[in-house]
């Protein structure tokens, strides 16, 4: 009986355990496909996925190309807006990467470009070192004469002249008429008349500003704006309000005129929020207190050139607008150092460079790479109109002192010469004329 019943228990266990099994089985079958659906369903939004992984990749490919090409463009329109400034936003970069490129290999540098984001990073930088230049006016770039503005205010001048000549002409008939002698008076026209002419030839040479203006000179300007002449027409129509707000309207015509002045309407003052910008941009330059000063006397007696000291300020300040465009601009952290970069290409390892007056601990490699790719780039440039380009060998001559100096990285100007971008730079972009010998060890050895 014991052994009946436990062979129905087994019998039981058995049926229990096989009914067991197939739902355990039937469970894992049901596992797999809910499994498999997963798979599928995890692979295709795995594929879907990576799908949009590559999108962005391509868009952030596109952007870059984007941000390049506009980078480009602002380059080569500040390049295209005045013949002065040639192919210059183009070619620094050129020689800057090269030289960078050459500086990280170089074991006796301690410097080293770590990836792709590194390098554009100083290639970017290199590429908008001048954008400042995109608000300084052309006719301050461009200023070939010394009254020169918009256009070249000889031609007022010389009217002048032509006024005083004239009358010259009346007085000595008007003499006649009044009984002198004839002779005496034509012979007193022709040396007034000569003496007129020399005077404007005097001041017509002095505009072109090719020479260094002795004191001499700038007291015979002085002397010659003492002549007068009688004006009957109001100076005040025709003015546009702001040139309206400079000139005085109180005066009774006919009025007397100088030959040559500087008058108050020529006085541009500059506005008290640009100063207020300089100081908050730590900028320490010397600011000149107008905005420009047209004066006549003032423009012809400058000692040397054709820029007054607001003019030339004005031309400084394109390094002052690209730090002030570049350090408000939301750059990535790949491309922070972009604005230091660009900006601190005029600056000098001895603290006398502008605008903060940087000193060589402030003063990164790729920024100290740029100052000479560009005053190199300057030095060379065969397209600029007002000066003759030079050899080789004179911009490495110049590049020496400034090394001797403590203006540049002697350092790194070894290395543009040892490592040979000077050469490779010339032969894509000098003239022929301009690529003579000179003794490279001269310079290693300083």
């Amino acid at each position: 009986m014991n052994n009946i019943s436990l062979i129905k228990d087994i019998e039981e266990f058995e049926n229990d355990f096989s009914n067991l099994m197939q739902k355990l089985v039937k469970n894992i079958k049901r596992q797999e496909k809910i499994m498999s659906r997963a798979d599928k369903i995890q692979k295709k939004e795995y594929d879907e996925l990576q799908k949009k992984l590559q999108e962005i990749e391509k868009l952030q490919e596109k952007q870059k190309e984007l941000m390049a090409s506009f980078i480009k463009l602002l380059a080569v329109a500040i390049d295209a807006k005045s013949p002065y400034t040639g192919g210059h936003c183009e070619r620094v970069p050129e020689i800057a990467i090269m030289l960078a490129k050459k500086a990280s290999e170089d074991n006796d540098i301690d410097f080293k470009i770590k990836n792709d984001d590194e390098e554009r990073e100083i290639e970017i930088a290199a590429w908008l070192h001048d954008c400042g230049k995109v608000v300084t006016p052309e006719y301050v770039v461009d200023k070939a004469t010394k009254l020169e503005t918009i256009y070249n205010r000889i031609h007022e001048i010389r009217t002048r002249f032509e006024v005083i000549h004239r009358d010259l002409t009346i007085e000595a008939l008007q003499r006649k008429l009044n009984g002198e002698n004839p002779e005496f008076v034509d012979e007193w026209l022709k040396i007034e008349h000569q003496k007129l002419q020399e005077e404007f030839e005097f001041i017509a040479n002095a505009n072109v500003g090719t020479e260094f203006m002795s004191e001499e000179d700038k007291q015979k300007v002085k002397e010659i704006a003492k002549r007068e002449w009688i004006r009957h027409f109001d100076r005040t129509l025709g003015l546009s309000r702001a040139e309206l707000e400079r000139v005085s309207k109180d005066e009774t015509l006919p009025a007397k005129e100088y030959l040559l002045s500087d008058k108050p309407e020529h006085i541009i003052d500059r506005k008290e929020k640009e100063i207020k910008d300089f100081k908050k941009y730590n900028f320490k330059i010397d600011i000149p207190k107008y905005l420009y000063n047209y004066g006549e006397i003032y423009n012809l007696t400058i000692s040397k050139g054709t820029l007054t000291p607001e003019e030339f300020f004005k031309i400084q300040e394109h390094i002052i607008m690209t730090i002030k465009m570049l350090e408000n601009l939301p750059f990535p952290d790949n491309l922070k150092n972009v604005p230091l970069y660009a900006g601190t290409h005029h600056e000098k390892l001895d603290g006398s460079g502008y605008p903060r007056k940087l000193t060589a601990k402030d003063l990164p490699v790729p920024s100290r790479i740029m100052a000479i790719a560009d005053i190199f780039e300057a030095l060379t440039a065969n397209d600029r109109p007002y000066k003759t380009p030079k050899k080789l060998s004179e911009a490495i001559k110049i590049l020496s002192f400034m090394a001797e100096d403590g203006h540049i990285d002697k350092q790194l100007f070894k290395l543009f010469l040892k490592s040979g971008v000077y050469l490779d730079y010339a032969k894509a972009h000098l003239l022929p004329s301009q690529i003579d010998d000179f003794n490279v060890e001269y310079y290693l050895d300083m």
